[in-house]
């Protein structure tokens, strides 16, 4: 289905994964700073996801956060190129989730 949605237009194959909104609101409580990410489409990967992982809990997605941030502030093809990168060694080493 995300992929189906990339082709939609509605997410990009590299972004911030998006979290349900249970979560978002508990995270924009902590972390207001959450709601730049709304700049940019959702993801199916993102540096946050390549850096940190998978974020169990709402302390572990405001963590994940500030790499996603980052991210924004150094959007570019060659940053998207190096995400899908790791992204792809992430999921041939079977590190991903």
């Amino acid at each position: 289905p995300q992929f189906y949605n990339v082709l939609k237009g509605t997410m990009s194959l590299v972004g911030y994964r998006p979290e349900r909104q249970f979560f978002i609101d508990q995270i924009v409580q902590k972390a207001p700073e959450y709601k730049l990410l709304h700049r940019v489409k959702p993801g199916i990967t993102s540096w946050g996801q390549v850096k940190f992982g998978y974020a169990d809990n709402v302390e572990q997605m405001v963590e994940r956060l500030k790499y996603d941030l980052l991210y924004i502030e150094n959007i570019s093809l060659a940053t998207d190129i190096k995400i899908l990168f790791y992204t792809f060694i992430i999921i041939l080493q079977g590190r991903g989730k």
